[in-house]
């Protein structure tokens, strides 16, 4: 079965378990996440909580792991480097706006990819992908791109 999570920023500082640098994974509904404690050694395990979020910091897990077994999610910002030493840093984002329903990065002059930029470079062997930041908490990366 496909995993559907989401992840943003918590609205205000909660002394939860599942909250991780500010950020709260989970469901979501209207303008909160609800998150499950899945940590079996807490007193709250199993415990469900509804926390209110930061509504432009919503990002999709995007089903794919980076080289690292780090979930990617929409916002984040991969560093891409290819065997030959060349690299990039993108911003993961849905494309639905431009007739692309999908999940993907935009890729400099110099490179080339036939299709889902993300899956293409994966598979291709030539390159390896890691979560470097998102644009929520590091839009500098970009910066480096350019």
């Amino acid at each position: 079965m496909r995993e559907i999570e989401f992840r943003a920023k918590v609205k205000r500082s909660l002394q939860l378990e599942q909250i991780k640098n500010g950020w709260i994974h989970g469901g979501i509904f209207e303008n909160k996440i609800i998150s499950r404690n899945t940590n079996e050694d807490s007193i709250c395990a199993g415990f469900c909580s509804e926390v209110e979020i930061i509504q432009e910091t919503v990002g999709q897990y995007i089903g794919i792991k980076d080289m690292n077994g780090t979930k990617i999610f929409e916002g984040d910002i991969l560093k891409i480097v290819h065997e030959d030493g060349a690299q990039f840093y993108s911003e993961v984002k849905y494309f639905a706006d431009i007739d692309y329903p999908a999940f993907d990065i935009q890729f400099p002059d110099g490179f080339y990819f036939e299709s889902n930029v993300i899956n293409e470079a994966i598979q291709s062997g030539f390159f390896e992908l890691s979560v470097a930041g998102n644009i929520h908490e590091n839009p500098e990366l970009l910066e480096v791109a350019e």
